[in-house]
């Protein structure tokens, strides 16, 4: 059977999220994850492998701030809300990926492996074709709940007439703004469609700016 099909590598990191904040900041936090080796794929016959491209398309500092905005007026507020695992809530799409297991992930009864491999289901971190996986995975769930998109000027900005909510999506970063009546069905909405959320919070540390 002649397929196309990549392979890559998996690899950990430890990263210290909101470094920019004073010490003692409990916002300021190491956090560590397992990711897919973007630079280094290649294809079944071994060479340089190829991506579509597509790109994915985050919300601006501008569309952040018109959501503040919108939460300022009266009877408004602003909420917040993390999508932990956010890419590996979906599908890897495209092209199927295989990838080798780090040391430190595989079962202890793997070891007669050299290099065992298993298939990429998920939507990893570091894959060039995940953030774009992950924003139509999103963009289809938030339709559905009555959120359509802004013009393309706006990347990732929504918004319900029926709520009168205000929603704003940056990679794992969930925020709106709207009436204070409507937050709870808005976010039930957000989260029935299949987006995993943590507890909404009020809002505090987004973009880089609380």
């Amino acid at each position: 059977e002649k397929r196309e099909v990549h392979f890559g590598w998996l690899f950990g990191i430890c990263g210290e999220k909101n470094s920019e904040l004073p010490e003692g900041d409990p916002l300021r936090k190491f956090k560590g994850r397992v990711v897919f080796h973007g630079n280094r794929v290649v294809s079944q016959s071994w060479e340089t492998a190829l991506f579509n491209d597509m790109g994915s398309s985050p919300a601006t500092m501008e569309g952040s701030r018109a959501a503040d905005l919108f939460g300022c007026a009266p009877g408004h507020d602003i909420m917040q809300a993390d999508a932990p695992g956010a890419y590996c809530q979906t599908e890897l799409l495209g092209t199927e990926t295989w990838v080798c297991l780090p040391p430190e992930a595989r079962p202890a009864d793997w070891s007669r492996f050299r290099w065992p491999v298993v298939q990429l289901k998920k939507a990893l971190y570091g894959h060039p074709d995940s953030g774009t996986w992950w924003e139509l995975h999103c963009d289809r769930i938030v339709r559905k709940a009555g959120f359509e998109p802004l013009p393309q000027e706006w990347p990732s900005c929504y918004f319900c007439k029926e709520l009168a909510m205000f929603l704003i999506i940056y990679v794992d970063d969930f925020k709106l703004a709207g009436k204070r009546e409507n937050f709870p069905e808005a976010w039930r909405r957000i989260t029935a469609g299949g987006i995993v959320l943590d507890e909404p919070a009020p809002l505090n540390h987004f973009l880089g700016c609380r």
